[in-house]
């Protein structure tokens, strides 16, 4: 397929909007994204009716969109609070939940099953860094974009590559907490989202 800016270009839209409408397309069994090299067509005929897919886009478009621009926002935040305030006690938290993740991925041949735990234990790890901010409004925040975003991360997560995807990411973002870093640990954020 063309790259994110060629699409974007052609299809005048933002690059979350085609990142998450090519996360879509993987979903459906489509597309297939390698790292590095791009997005590439896996299968030519549809099983699915094309206006269904266009629906399913259109109706999660905003939606979508909305949902990621606030998380790339709340969520290097809520690392850097977590960060700057959690407790050791916080960060070995977050950490189980990372290793429980990696332990679960490695245990077997994936799954839908799999692939939905994987998307429970995601949103776990990621609701803990916001609850280490011990900030009230923020956990009350994120509680409400994890809902919003969650029938997005059962899909993303039935993929095993998006499943794989995540591992980097979190150990980074561990690994700078546990260094006290919050300025890595908010990159590593960013590019995790990104």
């Amino acid at each position: 397929l063309p790259t994110e800016m060629e699409l974007c270009e052609r299809l005048r839209v933002g690059r979350s909007t085609v990142r998450e409408a090519v996360r879509a397309l993987q979903v459906m069994g489509y597309v297939t994204i390698e790292p590095g090299r791009g997005a590439f067509l896996k299968q030519k005929s549809l099983k699915t009716p094309v206006h269904r897919i266009l629906s399913w886009l259109g109706s999660r478009k905003t939606e979508v969109a909305d949902i990621i621009e606030v998380r790339m926002h709340l969520e290097p935040f809520s690392v850097k609070l977590a960060v700057e305030r959690g407790t050791e006690s916080d960060v070995e938290r977050i950490d189980a939940i990372r290793q429980e993740y990696e332990a679960l991925l490695g245990s077997g041949p994936f799954s839908a099953e799999m692939g939905e735990r994987l998307g429970e234990l995601d949103s776990r790890f990621h609701a803990a860094i916001c609850d280490a901010s011990h900030n009230p409004l923020l956990i009350d925040l994120n509680s409400l974009v994890t809902e919003a975003f969650k029938e997005f991360r059962v899909n993303s997560f039935s993929v095993e590559n998006q499943a794989k995807n995540a591992i980097l990411p979190h150990r980074r973002i561990i690994v700078s907490s546990q260094k006290r870093q919050a300025t890595e640990a908010q990159g590593a954020m960013r590019k995790h989202l990104f």
